[in-house]
């Protein structure tokens, strides 16, 4: 499902981004150079584990239609970190696996989203959409003191979800999001971006459900299998994000009663 390129030239570090991606430039059997930022598992908190929740949260977040810049899966040359004049930047790719999560660099009109950021009526749909992907998967990373997403006029892109689908939540009494309560960590301030130009909205959830209800067994396989085979030792947590996409897929009814209780 996501293509794989090679990189070839690394241009600098991210000038944000708590995992320290760095701009490459990458090229394609096609021969087509992109520019993408690149995550390493080597800035990861939890290493090839966190780049593979990045593809499946890709994966499902292109099926629901929601803006994320295109995935790739990068390999990275041994010999590139020789040829790189940033300490920094070279001890990252030899400490990191040779195989990394990349995306497409967004264009430079969009910013990052601030407390200011209003939430349009052309806006509202996909950020409905973007608020129930978020609660399914637990991602807590998409708060106001770090937006993961980027903003330009009435579109925005998401960003950012390595820290999706943490198995911290299976302890400490953790609720899934279709059960009363289970979003009530939205409701703490800042907690995530949309709440607040969500909240006592007019809101129609008729297309989440539908975009949810699509998501096959066989669309999880194929998820599943755009995981590199280099990356096979994260499968238990790939399988445990599937899991977690099935669940919320088959309780889509309780998951809407409960972004309507808190957002109402």
């Amino acid at each position: 499902m996501l293509e794989r390129v090679t990189a070839d030239e690394v241009i600098r570090r991210a000038t944000s981004g708590r995992t320290g991606p760095v701009v490459m430039v990458c090229n394609a059997d096609t021969d087509n150079p992109v520019e993408l930022f690149c995550k390493l598992s080597s800035g990861c908190d939890e290493g090839l584990v966190s780049l593979s929740r990045e593809v499946v949260a890709a994966c499902l977040a292109v099926d629901l239609g929601l803006p994320v810049p295109v995935p790739y899966i990068v390999d990275i040359p041994s010999e590139l970190a020789a040829c790189v004049t940033d300490a920094s930047i070279a001890h990252s790719l030899t400490a990191s696996f040779p195989v990394a999560f990349g995306s497409r660099k967004v264009k430079n009109q969009f910013g990052t989203w601030t407390t200011g950021t209003r939430i349009t009526e052309t806006m509202l749909p996909t950020a409905l959409s973007g608020f129930v992907f978020d609660m399914v998967l637990d991602n807590a990373d998409r708060r106001r003191t770090n937006p993961n997403c980027l903003v330009s006029g009435d579109r925005f892109r998401l960003i950012d979800h390595e820290l999706a689908f943490p198995s911290t939540t299976l302890l400490f009494g953790y609720k899934p999001p279709w059960a009363i309560g289970g979003m009530d960590w939205t409701l703490q301030d800042g907690a995530h971006i949309f709440y607040p130009g969500l909240k006592g909205r007019s809101l129609d959830f008729s297309p989440v459900k539908a975009v949810w209800s699509a998501v096959t067994e066989a669309r999880l396989m194929e998820y599943r299998a755009a995981i590199p085979q280099e990356w096979s030792s994260t499968l238990p947590a790939v399988d445990n994000a599937l899991a977690r996409i099935a669940a919320g897929r088959d309780n889509i009814d309780g998951v809407v009663a409960e972004a309507i209780r808190i957002l109402r």
